[in-house]
């Protein structure tokens, strides 16, 4: 039930970030950098560790590509 309940949070954070580029909008805010330290480290130890394997970040085009965008800012 834990699994699936974290399954539905990725997939409503899809439907956000394919309507705007951060989660509150178009500004990064505090929530979107916490948000991507989440994220950047699911895979390796959700999916390994704790076996949350239904999907992949890389799965999610959005979210996918909001990683992207924050690890290749400057600063």
């Amino acid at each position: 039930e834990a699994v699936a309940k974290v399954f539905e949070s990725l997939a409503r954070l899809e439907q956000i970030l394919g309507q705007h580029r951060y989660l509150t909008g178009n500004q990064l805010t505090e929530a979107d950098i916490r948000l991507w330290t989440t994220l950047v480290r699911f895979d390796p130890v959700y999916v390994t560790h704790f076996k949350c394997d239904k999907h992949r970040i890389s799965d999610y085009l959005n979210l996918y590509g909001f990683l992207r965008d924050i690890y290749q800012m400057p600063g």
